[in-house]
C-alpha cells in the first residue's frame, strides 16, 4: 500500500482512494485470484485448457513438471508476457466486479476511482494494433460499458474480446473462468500484428451492445480458437511489427504476481506439512528453478543479461522467506525441499525504536547472538467510548473490585504514637498522663499520634499476546471450536481473517482478544485507585527481524484519554515470538526503582512464529527460548507469572516456567475476574 496518498485536494477523497486500493488487494485473496487449480473446471466457459495442453504436448511425456497450477497454465503460451497481461487484466476486472456486488458500501467510491483511472489512460489511438486491443481490454475491465475506439480492421476481434471479457467478469465467474477467457483472448490477439494504425482507421465500438460470444459454449468456436493459437501470428506481418509493450498499469490495482504468489503459498504450506489437492508431490529445486527462469514476473525485475544471477538470488531469498533450504544432494539438488531453522547472522538495530536481543538455542546450549529485532511502536488510538462502555457493562463488578483494591491502602498506613506533635491527641496517652499526674509521677509530654504512609513499592508490566489466534471465538454455545479456529501462520491467518470481514458490527460472539481488552479496562480502573507503577504492552510478530512490541501504556506514562483510546485498537496481528518480547519487557522493568517488580504474561497458547514448525524440534526450540527469557528476568529480580487460556497449556508451561507461577484458565470467561484476583494476591 502507498505510504502517502495526495491525489485529491481533500483528505476524505484521498482516504476513499486508499480504501479502494486496500479493498482491491484484499479482494484478490477473498475471491480466489491465487487459488487457481488447473484441473478444476470453469463455471461459465467450456474448458479449453485440457484439450489445448494435449495438443501442445502431443508426442511428449505429458506436461512439464509444475510447482503450481498457474505455472502449468502459463506454460501453454509461447508469449508468456502477453498471456500474463491478459490474465491480469481480466482477473482484476473480475475481482472489481465482485467487490461492487459483495461490498455495496464501497461501490460509489470504487466507480469514481475507476472513472478517474480511465481518464488518465494512454490515448488508445496512439498505440499499435495489438497493444490497442489490450488497452481496449483494460478499459472494459474498468467500466464494462461505454464507447471505446478500436482499429477498424480489427473491429470484429474487439467485439469478441469484449464479449469474452464480460463473460469472465460476471458474478458467478471464478479464477478458472479468467484462465479460459485468457486462452480465448490470447488466441485472438496473436492473430493481430502489432502495427501502427492510421488515425483515420479507428471506429467507435459500444461494448454494451455486444452479445455474449459463442466461444463460451460452442464447440466449433472453441476448436477454431485452438487452431488460431496453434497457428500463431502472421509471419508476413512480423517484419513490420513493433515490439509488444505491456499496457500502462492501473494505479489503484497495484502489483499482481499470481504465479509467484501461488508458489510462495505452496512453499509455506509444504514447510508446515500441508498440501493442496493438486500438489501431492513435494516441490523440488528443479521446479523452483524452472519457475524462476520461465516466469515473466521474474524477468520484469531483471536487468538485461542478469536473469541467471537474479534467479539464483531469488531462489535463496524465497526459500529463506518461508524457512526452507536447498537440499544437499549428489544428483544436484533434485530432492524435495526440507524445513530447517531460520538462517542468517547477527542483526542490527538500524532504525529508531528498534532493539536487538539474543535468542537461546537449547540444542546448542548457547545463545544465538543479536538474533531478534524488537520494533517498539505506539498502539494507534481508537474510540474512547470503548473504555467507558466496558466499565458500564461490568457495572457492579467495577465498584466491587475498586473497593477491594482500595482496602489494600489502610494496610499500607502505620500509626505512630507518643509524639510531641502530630495529627491529633491520642486519648489513651492523655488518660495515661492524667493517671501519672494523680499518682505523683512525671507525665509524658508525647500525647500526639500521626499516621505515616508506607508507599507500595510495586512496578508491574502486563505483556499481552496479540497474535492471530486471539481472534478465535470463545462463545462455545454458538460456535464450534473448529469453525472459528484461527491459524497460527501469518499468511494463512490473513486468508482466514478476510473471511471475517464485515462481521465486526454484527458479531454476536466474543473473541479471546475481546476478553483480554475487558480485563485490561477493569485492571486499569483498579490500579489507578492505588497508585502502582504499571505498563501495558502488546506483542506479536512475523520472523526474527520483526517482533512488534506495542505500547498501550508505558510504565512512566500517566493515565490519560489517549490510553483509553489505545485500548480500543488492540487487535489480533501476527505470530507469537515470546522470548524477545519478554526480554524487552524485562529491560523496561529494570529501569524502574521499585522493591517489587512483576512481569505478567497473558497468552492464549504456546510460542509460534515463522521459522518454527508446528511439530518437532522447532516447537521445543520456541518453548525453551521463552523459558530462558523468563530465567533471565528472574536473575534481574523480576518475578514472572504466566496466565494462559490454552487448555493444553500444562503441556508446555511446566517446561516454560519451571518453578515460576502459572495458571491455566479452564473457563476463559473468568479472565477479567481472575486477572484482578491474581494481581492483588501477587503484589500483597
Amino acid at each position: 500500500l502507498p505510504s502517502l496518498v495526495d491525489r485529491y485536494p481533500s483528505k476524505n477523497e484521498n482516504f476513499l482512494w486508499f480504501k479502494v486500493v486496500a479493498t482491491h488487494q484484499v479482494a484478490r485473496m477473498e475471491f480466489g485470484s491465487f487459488s487457481f487449480e488447473f484441473k478444476r473446471p470453469a463455471a461459465r466457459f467450456e474448458n479449453m485448457r485440457f484439450e489445448f495442453e494435449k495438443a501442445r504436448r502431443s508426442g511428449a511425456d505429458g506436461p512439464l513438471p509444475s510447482a503450481v497450477g498457474l505455472q502449468r497454465f502459463f506454460d501453454l503460451f509461447d508469449d508468456r508476457q502477453l498471456a500474463l497481461d491478459v490474465f491480469s487484466v481480466v482477473e482484476d476486472g473480475r475481482v472489481d466486479a465482485k467487490v461492487k456486488v459483495e461490498y455495496r458500501g464501497i461501490r460509489r467510491p470504487y466507480e469514481r476511482v475507476q472513472g478517474d483511472s480511465l481518464e488518465s489512460r494512454t490515448e488508445i489511438r496512439d498505440l499499435p494494433a495489438r497493444e490497442a486491443l489490450v488497452e481496449f481490454l483494460v478499459r472494459i475491465s474498468l467500466s464494462g460499458e461505454g464507447t471505446i475506439y478500436v482499429p477498424s480492421e480489427h473491429r470484429s476481434t474487439a467485439r469478441q474480446i469484449a464479449s469474452i471479457a464480460r463473460g469472465a467478469m460476471a458474478e458467478q465467474a471464478t479464477v478458472e473462468d479468467t484462465a479460459e477467457a485468457t486462452l480465448r483472448i490470447y488466441a485472438l490477439l496473436v492473430q493481430v500484428a502489432n502495427e501502427e494504425v492510421d488515425r483515420d482507421d479507428w471506429d467507435p465500438l459500444d461494448v454494451e451492445e455486444e452479445p455474449e460470444s459463442e466461444s463460451l459454449t460452442d464447440p466449433d468456436a472453441m476448436n477454431s480458437l485452438l487452431e488460431q493459437m496453434g497457428a500463431g501470428s502472421d509471419p508476413d506481418a512480423q517484419h513490420s511489427e513493433e515490439e509488444y509493450d505491456s499496457p500502462k498499469p492501473v494505479d489503484y490495482r497495484g502489483d499482481f504476481k499470481p504465479e509467484l504468489t501461488q508458489f510462495l503459498e505452496r512453499l509455506r504450506n509444504q514447510g508446515q506439512g500441508e498440501e493442496g489437492d493438486e500438489q501431492a508431490d513435494a516441490i523440488t529445486q528443479e521446479m523452483l528453478e524452472r519457475l524462476l527462469e520461465s516466469s515473466v514476473e521474474v524477468a520484469q525485475a531483471s536487468p538485461e543479461g542478469e536473469t541467471r544471477s537474479l534467479t539464483d538470488e531469488m531462489t535463496e531469498n524465497m526459500l529463506k522467506e518461508v524457512g526452507l533450504q536447498k537440499p544437499d544432494s549428489a544428483e544436484g539438488g533434485q530432492g524435495p525441499l526440507v524445513h530447517v531453522d531460520e538462517s542468517g547472522g547477527e542483526l542490527e538495530a538500524d532504525e529508531p525504536e528498534t532493539f536487538v536481543y539474543d535468542e537461546w538455542d537449547f540444542r546448542a546450549e548457547d545463545y544465538k547472538p543479536r538474533w531478534c529485532v524488537v520494533r517498539q511502536k505506539i498502539m494507534p488510538e481508537g474510540d474512547a467510548t470503548y473504555y467507558s462502555s466496558i466499565l458500564g457493562h461490568y457495572g457492579s463488578l467495577v465498584q466491587q473490585v475498586r473497593r477491594q483494591f482500595e482496602m489494600m491502602v489502610p494496610e499500607m498506613m502505620r500509626k505512630e504514637r507518643r509524639l510531641q506533635d502530630g495529627e491529633d491527641i491520642d486519648i489513651d496517652d492523655v488518660i495515661e498522663a492524667m493517671v501519672d499526674i494523680h499518682t505523683g509521677s512525671s507525665p509524658s509530654e508525647k500525647l500526639y499520634w500521626r499516621r505515616n504512609k508506607v508507599q507500595r513499592d510495586v512496578a508491574v508490566v502486563f505483556l499481552l499476546d496479540t497474535s492471530a489466534s486471539t481472534a478465535e471465538a470463545i462463545d462455545d454455545s454458538k460456535r464450534s471450536p473448529d469453525e472459528w479456529g484461527a491459524p497460527d501462520d501469518p499468511v494463512e491467518y490473513m486468508l482466514w481473517l478476510r473471511s471475517r470481514r464485515g462481521e465486526g458490527a454484527k458479531r454476536s460472539y466474543k473473541r479471546i482478544i475481546d476478553l483480554e481488552k475487558e480485563a485490561l479496562v477493569l485492571l486499569i480502573n483498579a490500579l489507578e485507585a492505588i497508585g502502582d507503577t504499571y505498563g501495558i504492552y502488546g506483542f506479536s510478530g512475523y520472523g526474527r527481524e520483526n517482533v512488534e512490541f506495542y505500547t498501550i501504556k508505558d510504565v512512566d506514562e500517566l493515565f490519560s484519554e489517549k490510553i483509553r483510546r489505545r485500548i480500543d485498537r488492540i487487535s489480533p496481528l501476527h505470530a507469537t515470538r515470546m522470548g524477545p518480547a519478554i526480554r524487552h519487557a524485562t529491560a523496561k522493568l529494570e529501569e524502574q526503582d521499585a522493591r517489587t517488580k512483576l512481569l505478567f504474561l497473558i497468552s492464549d497458547g504456546r510460542p509460534q512464529d515463522r521459522g518454527y514448525s508446528r511439530e518437532g524440534v522447532e516447537k521445543e526450540y520456541a518453548v525453551h527460548d521463552t523459558r530462558m527469557a523468563l530465567d533471565e528476568a528472574r536473575a534481574k529480580a523480576v518475578n514472572a507469572f504466566c496466565l494462559t487460556v490454552d487448555r493444553n497449556g500444562h503441556d508446555y508451561l511446566k517446561t516454560m516456567t519451571q518453578d515460576m507461577g502459572y495458571e491455566v484458565l479452564d473457563d476463559i470467561y473468568s479472565l477479567p475476574h481472575r486477572l484482578l484476583y491474581l494481581y492483588r494476591k501477587l503484589t500483597m
